[in-house]
C-alpha cells in the first residue's frame, strides 16, 4: 500500500482524518505516534502477533514519555497532541488570528484568562494553572528550536480586552518586544480596511524544513482543529495569507499601532 492508500483506509476505518504526509512523518520519525495511532496502523496491516504488537505499543509509550509534554499528557486530546507534534517539527508558522493573540505569544496572565473563558467548563484552579504552564512550555520549546513566526492580527485583537487593563497592556507590550526579534514578523490589519480574505476565522500554516515534507494547514472550528495538507489546500491558504499581508500595515506601522493601543490601557 502507498501512504495515500494507508491514509484513505485508516480514515474509513476510524472516522478520523489521516493523510499520507502524516503516515510519512510517523514512518520517518518526524512526529511521534500515539498508542492509538500505532494500534490503528497495526490493525490495518493485519499485525496480529501479540508480542509484536505489545513491543510496538511499548515503543510508542516510551516516545511519549520522552517528550517534553509528558507531564501534561492528561490534558492533551489527540487533536491537540497532533498540533504540538506539527509545531515541534515546523521551521516556520504563518498564523492569522482575528480575535486573540496566538498562544505562542501570550503572556501567562493573558493565557490564563483565555483558557479560563475558552477551556473546558468547570475548570478547577489546579488544572487551569497546568494548562497555562503547558502553553508557556510550548513557547520555550518553540524558542529553543528556532521556530519562526509570521503573524497577521486583525486590529480587533488589540481592542478586545482580555482580563483587566494591566493584563492587556502587558500583553501588547510583549507583542512589540517580541516583534523586534528575528523570530517574529508581525502585521496588523487596521479596522478601517474593512473586509479581508479571512473573515471566516483563524488559520495557520506549518512550514517544514524538508522540501519533501509537505506543509500543513490548520483551521480552527467549533468542533476542534482541522488539519489539511493537500497541495491545493496549502496553496489556497498561502494565497489567503498573502492577501492578508497586502491588507495589513507594514511592520513598523503595525508596531506603532500596537504601542499606541497599549497606552490606552494605562
Amino acid at each position: 500500500m502507498t501512504g495515500q492508500d494507508v491514509a484513505a483506509q485508516l480514515k474509513d476505518r476510524t472516522g478520523r482524518r489521516w493523510s499520507d504526509s502524516k503516515i510519512s512523518r510517523i514512518e520517518t520519525g518526524r512526529v511521534s505516534a500515539t498508542v492509538g495511532d500505532v494500534r490503528d496502523m497495526l490493525d490495518l496491516y493485519e499485525v496480529t502477533d501479540p508480542d509484536t504488537r505489545n513491543a510496538l505499543f511499548g515503543l510508542a509509550r516510551e516516545a511519549v514519555q520522552q517528550g517534553w509534554w509528558q507531564p501534561y499528557n492528561d490534558l492533551l486530546s489527540r487533536n491537540y497532541a497532533t498540533f504540538i507534534d506539527l509545531e515541534a517539527a515546523a521551521a516556520w508558522m504563518r498564523i492569522f488570528e482575528p480575535l486573540v493573540v496566538p498562544g505562542l505569544l501570550q503572556t501567562p496572565a493573558y493565557a490564563r484568562e483565555i483558557i479560563r473563558k475558552g477551556g473546558p467548563l468547570e475548570l478547577d484552579e489546579n488544572e487551569l494553572e497546568r494548562r497555562v504552564e503547558l502553553r508557556m512550555r510550548r513557547q520555550t520549546v518553540a524558542q529553543e528550536s528556532g521556530l519562526s513566526l509570521w503573524v497577521v492580527l486583525d486590529e480587533a485583537v488589540l481592542h478586545k480586552q482580555v482580563g483587566d487593563k494591566q493584563v492587556m497592556r502587558a500583553q501588547l507590550e510583549r507583542l512589540v518586544t517580541e516583534a523586534r526579534t528575528s523570530r517574529l514578523a508581525l502585521h496588523v490589519i487596521p479596522s478601517e480596511s474593512g473586509g479581508h480574505a479571512a473573515t471566516s476565522g483563524a488559520f495557520g500554516i506549518f512550514v517544514f524544513p524538508d522540501d519533501d515534507d509537505r506543509d500543513s494547514v490548520y483551521v480552527d472550528t467549533m468542533a476542534g482543529t482541522l488539519y489539511l495538507d493537500r497541495p491545493s489546500d496549502v496553496a489556497a491558504a498561502n494565497l489567503v495569507f498573502d492577501h492578508l499581508l497586502v491588507a495589513a500595515l507594514n511592520s513598523d506601522d503595525s508596531l506603532a499601532l500596537i504601542a499606541a493601543v497599549a497606552e490606552k490601557y494605562r
